[in-house]
Formats: structure tokens, sequence, C-alpha cells
């Protein structure tokens, strides 16, 4: 477990689809080899069988190119895969029982969409990071909590410190100086990344622009 550990110093947060025309392997290489280095194997409608596959192929890939790879949801997968960690929905798998079987080391996500929740995450002890949102509507999520205000964010943010808080929900390009705003470590994207079913149209725009705020860093 944790083959390579995760840099929270990432701005972007890449998520692979179930809705494009790769397979989430060919998403992580593509990802990997355009410069990311953060990624979420994310599916909700692969069997079982094939999703275990895939993740594995998507750990391999990552060990080549120094990626850190989070399992979605599947804890038994993320175990079994040798990927860095899981990140779990606040209605998931318990997040204490995911320490247990990942181990020492294991990364440990939580997505949070309010204040109790975030309280709830601090109280347990065992989070690495959190996703944080919505910021936005998102063609990913159909069913989606109430968007979060700039006031309820900034609350979150300073109840969780220092836990690294990477911002969810249809963002795009423009939402890097969020980062700023709110004093987040990073954004999560999947399918702003893509044109439709076009896998990665926007990706390498995404990675430049964080490029740029590592520049701006140094």
């Amino acid at each position: 477990m944790n083959l390579n550990p995760p840099d929270f110093n990432q701005s972007l947060y890449c998520l692979t689809s179930d809705e494009v025309d790769l397979s989430h392997s060919q998403q992580v290489q593509s990802m990997c080899r355009s410069g990311v280095r953060l990624i979420q194997f994310r599916s909700k409608v692969l069997p079982f069988d094939l999703l275990f596959e895939e993740a594995k192929k998507s750990v391999e890939i990552c060990k080549t190119f120094g990626a850190t790879l989070i399992v979605n949801d599947f804890i038994d997968v993320a175990s079994r895969s040798g990927a860095s960690g899981i990140h779990l929905g606040y209605q998931d798998a318990s997040a204490a029982h995911a320490a247990d079987l990942l181990g020492k080391g294991g990364v440990i996500g939580e997505t949070v969409h309010s204040l109790e929740e975030a309280k709830e995450v601090r109280k347990r002890g065992v989070c690495s990071y959190v996703g944080l949102g919505p910021v936005r509507e998102s063609s990913t999520k159909r069913t989606l909590q109430p968007r979060l205000t700039g006031k309820e964010i900034k609350e979150i943010i300073h109840l969780l410190n220092p836990i690294p808080v990477y911002l969810i929900g249809g963002l795009g390009l423009s939402d890097f100086n969020l980062l700023e705003s709110y004093g987040v470590t990073g954004i999560c994207v999947c399918s702003g990344l893509s044109k439709g079913k076009h896998f990665g149209v926007h990706l390498q725009a995404f990675v430049e622009q964080s490029d740029k705020l590592k520049l701006v860093k140094a």
C-alpha cells in the first residue's frame, strides 16, 4: 500500500470517468503523460472483475510515472490493487475500517458537504485530505447536495486545518483562482477535462494552469 505517497502540493487532482471514449487505465495513462501526479480512479458502472483489473493496470502506470492513485469507494480494490489509498463519500464505507484495512501510510480521502460533516471528519481523525463541495453543479453527480457559499467554504476550511482540502463540483480552468481566494490546496476535475465523450480535450490546459501556480509559489 502507498507505493507512491501523495504530494498534497499538487493543485490539480484529476478523476477518471465512466462517460468518455477511453478505458479508465487509458485515461490514467493520458493523465500521467500530461504531467498529472494526483489521480482518482472512479467508476460507478464497471463490473467488479473489470474494475479490479483496470485499477491494477492504473496502479502500475502510476508507479512508472511516480504518480499517486486513489481508488473511489472500493476499499478492497484499493487494498488488493496496491493503490495509495481510498476516497470515500460521507455515506460510504467506514473511514475507520478503511484505515485499519489499508494500514499505516494508506491515504484516506473523504467528501464533505457541510460544516456538520466536517466536524465528524475531524472527530474521526483518520482523514488524509478532504474533497469539499459542491462549489457548482456537476455533470458527474446528478443528485447533489446544495452548493456551498463562500462563507461556508471558509468556515469549513478553517475547521479542517491543517487537513489538505480540494474543491469539488463542476470546476473549470478559471477556478484555480479559488486556491488563493479560499486558501485551499487544489481543485478536483473530472468532466471538465473532456468535451462530451472525447477524453482529455482540456487536460493539457489544466496541467499548464497548475504548473503556472507552481512557478508563482516558487
